[in-house]
């Protein structure tokens, strides 16, 4: 009995290390084999074109912009925890949301904040959460873009 209980603890532990989360999103890219929305991988060889840009975000709101070469390019290897899967999910739902639907009844109102004062990724994705959608896109886009700054 022993034995079974440590084998399924194994095949579980085993598991859950190969359904590791991705360690960032693109969020934008001039490259148009690399759509924003994807997940990459630390280490992840990119084929990105020479001379084309892709702007990563990780999980934790570090912004990454990554420059093609004649080999492409390789994404950075995070050296902090791993990555948090619910908070890579949402980013891509909001970089690039799913096909809108019909919606039945009335949608939750309520005010938006001003997309200038959400200055960290945990503030953009609450906002994103109480159906402020737009708002959050446009202060990810102004996050990212500040990463592109010199």
């Amino acid at each position: 009995m022993r034995k079974i209980i440590v084998g399924v603890s194994l095949a579980i532990f085993a598991a859950a290390g190969a359904a590791r989360a991705a360690d960032y999103v693109v969020v934008k890219s001039t490259d148009p084999s690399i759509k924003a929305g994807a997940t990459v991988d630390g280490g992840q060889r990119l084929s990105l074109g020479a001379g084309r840009t892709l702007t990563l975000i990780a999980a934790a709101g570090d912004v990454t912009m990554l420059k093609g070469g004649p080999s492409g390019a390789v994404a950075p290897v995070r050296r902090s925890a791993q990555a948090d899967a619910g908070k890579l999910e949402s980013l891509r739902a909001l970089i690039d949301p799913p096909p809108a639907g019909r919606t039945f009844g009335g949608r939750r109102g309520g005010v938006c904040p001003d997309p200038a004062t959400l200055k960290t990724l945990d503030e953009i994705l609450a906002v994103q959460q109480a159906d402020c959608a737009p708002q959050a896109r446009t202060a990810l886009e102004a996050l990212a873009s500040s990463a592109s700054r010199p």
